[in-house]
């Protein structure tokens, strides 16, 4: 009796640990969707009994939620596990030795490369840094131009391929449909992350560049006075509205969804919230082109979208990077485009019907995503971030002329790469 007394307690003992599960905590931004999270993750933990993985949710923008992993990753903590991150930080991320190097969960480099051979090249050019992989694409990003097609058909109009088509056109369909609250262009100007987009993505359709092949900056060029004379003349003519500089990503969404935008700068996630949202005014009547360009010159984009990066701290880092496989499997990616319009990072997804009739424009415009351009690579991009949305902030809120903003960014970036 007493031996099956012990065996019993030595029973209850272990069943806990037969059971004892790896708790995964992961950071998500605000703009996910977070019944769609819920259900991957249910669908994760079931086919993994030994992990219970959960996510927290937080951050508007790029900005707050790199604020709040700064705070988390610079007292070493390992209270979360695996987070998003913008594709601009992961090279940020493995100088701060915030990233955990993802080559060890592979037999060899061959392997891994073989695993990332249908990622697009834009992602994975972020996250692989000189043979090191620290990061993996959840899903990739590009700026759009989005249209109310009904009012283009109406007025007998094609999108637009140059800027100089899109004012014209903007300031012909304001004027016919006589409606006040309508705005001809809208884009984003507040302080945030995407008003790197909103300079970058002019300068290159006008041929120019932040910096040329010698490493010389070049923003205090024509090419950048061209792009704030455009800018100026979208608010002087009224196409923009006058208080375009506090405009937010989400701002440009919700405006345009209820109806009161011709045309519109945005990122891939857009294009869902118009079709599935009961509040759609627009629903059936949106168009979508690549940006236009400035007379002779090239359509341009920039590359966005997130990556997957497991927290250098964090205790439980064979469980995260499981997770970080099913997150960026097809079947995930394919869930991600379907559900939340978030562009695939896989090139086979580009072919596969459930993601093309969801967003057929993924697949017409493959070689803008795929030719999407990056803002600056470097350890120091949140310095680069920081002085050329806040500039540009300042020059469309009206406190700086274009010649000081461009000198302004000009000497900054000067002073960046010179560390």
């Amino acid at each position: 009796m007493k031996k099956l007394v012990l065996c019993l307690f030595v029973l209850t003992l272990a069943l806990p640990l037969a059971f004892a599960q790896t708790e995964l905590v992961i950071f998500i931004g605000s703009r996910e969707d977070p019944t769609l999270m819920q259900s991957l993750l249910d669908e994760f933990n079931a086919s993994h009994p030994d992990i219970s993985a959960r996510y927290e949710i937080g951050g508007d923008t790029s900005e707050l939620q790199q604020q709040y992993l700064n705070t988390v990753l610079t007292s070493k903590s390992g209270d979360i596990d695996l987070f998003l991150v913008d594709v601009v930080r992961p090279a940020q991320y493995a100088a701060a030795e915030w990233a955990t190097p993802l080559n060890q969960f592979y037999a060899d480099d061959s392997s891994m490369m073989a695993a990332l051979d249908d990622f697009l090249p834009g992602p994975i050019n972020a996250d692989l840094i000189d043979g090191t992989l620290w990061a993996m694409p959840a899903y990739t990003d590009a700026q759009f131009l989005y249209y109310r097609k009904d009012l283009l058909e109406k007025y007998g109009f094609e999108a637009p391929k140059t800027w100089a088509e899109l004012k014209s056109q903007a300031q012909t369909i304001m004027a016919g449909e006589g409606d006040s609250t309508l705005q001809g262009f809208n884009y984003q100007g507040a302080a945030i992350e995407g008003t790197v987009c909103t300079f970058l993505e002019p300068l290159w359709t006008a041929g120019g560049d932040w910096r040329d092949a010698e490493g010389n900056i070049t923003i205090d060029s024509p090419e950048g006075r061209q792009v704030l004379d455009w800018y100026t003349d979208t608010m002087a003519s009224g196409i923009t509205k006058a208080n375009i500089a506090e405009e937010k990503t989400d701002d440009s969404r919700v405006a345009f969804q209820a109806g009161d935008v011709v045309f519109m700068l945005n990122w891939g996630y857009a294009w869902a919230r118009f079709q599935g949202d009961e509040d759609s005014q627009v629903k059936d009547m949106v168009g979508v082109a690549p940006l236009p360009a400035f007379e002779g010159h090239d359509s341009a984009t920039c590359i966005g979208g997130w990556q997957w990066v497991i927290n250098n701290y964090s205790a439980n880092k064979d469980a995260a990077f499981k997770l970080i496989e099913f997150m960026s499997s097809p079947e995930v990616q394919t869930r991600f485009a379907a559900e939340a319009s978030r562009i695939p990072a896989r090139k086979s997804l580009y072919s596969n019907d459930t993601v093309l009739a969801a967003a057929p424009h993924f697949g017409l415009f493959y070689d803008t995503i795929l030719n999407a351009r990056p803002r600056p690579v470097t350890p120091y991009y949140d310095d680069v971030s920081q002085l050329m949305r806040t500039t540009m902030n300042a020059y469309l809120a009206g406190s700086t002329n274009a010649q000081d903003a461009l000198n302004d960014m000009q000497i900054g970036m000067e002073d960046i790469f010179s560390q």
